[in-house]
């Protein structure tokens, strides 16, 4: 499971992300934008939001995680009607902030580069630095 959910995160960071940017910095800089372009923004965007979820799906649902860690794993509920509301919140939520994280890239792209970079930075940095304030930057290597 390790080796598949590195698979999908690197094709979700490598790939998809980039996809969306590119996509919605297209539809930025055009002066006409028909409804397939938004329309293959929505497919991007919820396909990413799909990985995302199905990625913290199989985590959480599998019987050796929630039996070594019951405190961490079992968000999702047992009932199947139940999983299927927490999937689609999942998928949705990625999916959204995905489309905003994009959009303020691509328009503080526009305005200039540096603030693009500076944001991306500054959102990578306060995460790693609550990883090391939370002791949990070294996870992976127990």
């Amino acid at each position: 499971m390790t080796e598949m959910s590195f698979m999908k995160c690197t094709e979700m960071f490598a790939e998809a992300i980039p996809g969306v940017i590119i996509q919605l910095m297209a539809i930025a800089t055009s002066k006409e934008v028909d409804i397939s372009s938004w329309l293959s923004v929505a497919v991007s965007a919820f396909t990413t939001g799909f990985v995302s979820a199905t990625i913290s799906y199989d985590w959480d649902t599998s019987p050796e995680n929630r039996q070594a860690t019951p405190d961490f794993y079992g968000f999702i509920p047992v009932g199947p009607l139940r999983r299927i509301v927490v999937f689609a919140s999942m998928l949705a939520i990625s999916a959204g902030m995905l489309v905003i994280r994009s959009m303020t890239i691509v328009l503080l792209g526009l305005i200039d580069r540096r603030w693009a970079f500076a944001y991306v930075g500054a959102d990578l940095g306060l995460y790693l630095i609550i990883k090391v304030l939370r002791d949990d930057f070294w996870y992976w290597i127990p």
